[in-house]
């Protein structure tokens, strides 16, 4: 039992002997006294706000004064040069005008001029002769057709006269003298006031009858065709000639 014992005090010397040096190593150090020093300070005020003087301006450099520039010498100007007249021309001297010399017993009579009255060889310019002003040709007024209007629009259709005797007059006298009857078609243009003053050629069954038939269409009146609005205009049409042999 002795030597447990003993082990146990060593172990608590042991622990004491090292708090003991733990709490000496955390302990204060010993207050010195710090010896006083004294401290000089300068102060130095400074003016805020305060504008500060603008510099003097720099003395501009004068300007370089212009130099004269020296006279050219100018061109000496020639008077104009003055146009010699063209000479004079004598007036011309009629010719066949007699000189001659009256009061005294000696008179005599010639030809004023340049001699050529005297030359019986030279030809004499004819007189002028007055020519009529030239006559300007008359201007024809310009005859415009009135537009045609096509058969289906208009409100009432040529009617053609009677063409019986016509047709009895035209009928080509070859075809009437062989007894041939014939036909012809024909496009004929019929004006405002009813008159035919177009007929065109469309066919024919012989050689005569479209002629014919041309003759007794040209200038026939019938009743003039009128348009929707019930005015009279041109319009064209198709007509057939028949040519029939009377017995």
């Amino acid at each position: 039992m002795k030597p447990r014992r003993l082990l146990r005090w060593a172990i608590a010397v042991s622990s004491l002997l090292h708090g003991v040096a733990y709490a000496s190593l955390h302990a204060a150090p010993p207050l010195v006294k710090s010896a006083h020093k004294k401290t000089q300070l300068r102060f130095d005020v400074v003016e805020r706000n305060k504008p500060q003087a603008a510099p003097p301006p720099e003395p501009r450099p004068e300007p370089p004064k212009p130099r004269p520039r020296a006279l050219q010498p100018q061109p000496e100007r020639k008077p104009a040069a003055t146009p010699t007249p063209p000479p004079a021309v004598p007036p011309p001297v009629s010719e066949g005008v007699t000189l001659a010399a009256d009061g005294s017993s000696n008179a005599f009579g010639m030809p004023l001029g340049n001699g050529g009255a005297l030359d019986a060889t030279r030809t004499r310019a004819p007189d002028p002769v007055d020519l009529p002003p030239p006559v300007r040709p008359a201007v024809l007024p310009v005859v415009t057709e009135p537009p045609v209007v096509a058969v289906s629009d208009l409100s009432a259709r040529p009617s053609p006269p009677a063409l019986g005797d016509a047709l009895e007059r035209n009928y080509p006298a070859d075809a009437r003298r062989r007894g041939v009857s014939g036909t012809a078609k024909v496009r004929a243009r019929i004006d405002p006031d009813g008159v035919v003053r177009r007929v065109s050629l469309v066919e024919e069954s012989a050689s005569g009858f479209g002629n014919a038939c041309s003759r007794t269409l040209n200038g026939s009146r019938w009743a003039a065709p009128k348009d929707k609005a019930g005015r009279s205009v041109a319009t064209e049409i198709r007509y057939t000639c028949r040519f029939v042999v009377q017995p």
